[in-house]
């Protein structure tokens, strides 16, 4: 998972801390924290004067559920982008750094690499955010990989125990037949992927200074028309994405935010039916050769529909388990440790959704809800 805004912090109420806390121990071995944004704020306002006080509680967070901490460096300070030093403007939190300060924020990564010896894995920005042309209409993945070199060479000076990924591209792809101009050969009913992004991937596999992961970005629905097929059968898009980078890489890939929607997009993220379709989801990624996948948001949002491992911490009633962290709890270490041996199946027919380890029996429909039983 990875933390955003509103997680557990300072100002949750200890019974639903506790609670939330539970449920990372049990089935988020893998929590990703940003460098700034997203529940921390900046760490460097000034050149050379570092604030990382709410980093650190994050990090501790992290440390507390016994998960492996991951550290996206994303976002920058504003003087790294033009902006004034000593304050921070959040509407410009992606806004990339200027060229002429790309070593500024690859020194601002090797303080932060140094600061959290515990911290392996280092994923490099976030999105390409602030690095598309406009004029070009298209990524400008030449300066993404510039940047990119500059941090892994930072990072691996003083930390070359660290893995450091990318590019952290959003995987898009189109209902129409023209995928906004710029049409791949990965296509199925769930749509067709835009030839840019596998274009990025492309130039930074042959132009990075190094990479220990490849880091992607992508959910099952599209650009133009949102989701556009049936939920568990448009998580097919992720399989053949990943069988793609897998035939161009033997480096571990890693979806950093994986997104699976739900055919009824109103469903709130209590519906064990979107829990369902997000495991189909990984069951797929891990099939077709994936290492890893980062779900956004483990807190439910009140004001957004997306699957989450617990419900809203505001109140002390907060923090309960929700059907995703169930699923987990009882196919995740399997899926962990032999994927194969996790068969998800989704009888489109009869609408009904199976999923078999040797140990466990899994079904949902819209009839009967979700069904855990011990095989």
């Amino acid at each position: 998972m990875t933390h955003t805004q509103y997680s557990v912090d300072s100002s949750t109420p200890a019974r639903a801390a506790g609670r939330a806390l539970d449920v990372l121990r049990d089935v988020a071995p893998v929590q990703n924290q940003h460098l700034m944004g997203w529940g921390a704020l900046n760490p460097e306002p000034s050149p050379g004067h570092y604030d990382f006080a709410s980093l650190d509680r994050r990090m501790e967070l992290i440390t507390r559920t016994g998960a492996e901490p991951v550290l996206t460096l994303c976002c920058a300070p504003d003087w790294m982008k033009g902006g004034p030093a000593g304050s921070t403007d959040w509407s410009r939190i992606e806004e990339a750094p200027r060229p002429e300060h790309f070593d500024d924020f690859a020194r601002l990564a090797q303080v932060a690499a140094q600061r959290y010896p515990h911290v392996h894995r280092f994923v490099v920005w976030n999105e390409l955010k602030g690095f598309y042309d406009r004029a070009a209409n298209d990524w400008d993945v030449a300066a993404y990989t510039d940047l990119y070199n500059r941090v892994y060479t930072a990072v691996k000076e003083v930390r070359p125990d660290a893995l450091v990924g990318g590019p952290y591209v959003i995987v898009d792809s189109w209902a129409s037949e023209w995928a906004g101009g710029h049409r791949s050969a990965l296509e199925g009913p769930w749509g067709t992927v835009d030839q840019r992004s596998l274009d990025v991937i492309q130039y930074w596999l042959r132009h990075a200074a190094g990479a220990d992961f490849v880091a992607l970005d992508g959910g099952t629905h599209t650009h133009d028309q949102g989701l556009i097929t049936d939920d568990f059968l448009a998580t097919g898009k992720l399989s053949i994405v990943t069988e793609w980078v897998r035939a161009r890489t033997d480096l571990p890939i890693w979806w950093v935010e994986l997104g699976a929607e739900c055919s009824d997009g109103s469903a709130p993220a209590a519906d064990p039916r979107r829990a369902a379709v997000m495991v189909h989801a990984l069951v797929a990624v891990a099939h077709a050769g994936g290492s890893a996948a980062i779900l956004w948001r483990p807190r439910e949002d009140p004001d957004r529909t997306t699957v989450a491992l617990f419900s809203d911490t505001s109140s002390p009633d907060g923090g309960s388990p929700l059907p995703l962290s169930s699923l987990l709890a009882v196919v995740g270490e399997q899926l962990r440790r032999d994927p194969q041996q996790v068969v998800a199946t989704w009888h489109s027919s009869s609408s009904l959704w199976t999923l078999v380890t040797p140990g466990w029996s899994i079904t949902w429909s819209a009839d009967t809800g979700l069904r855990i039983l011990e095989a």
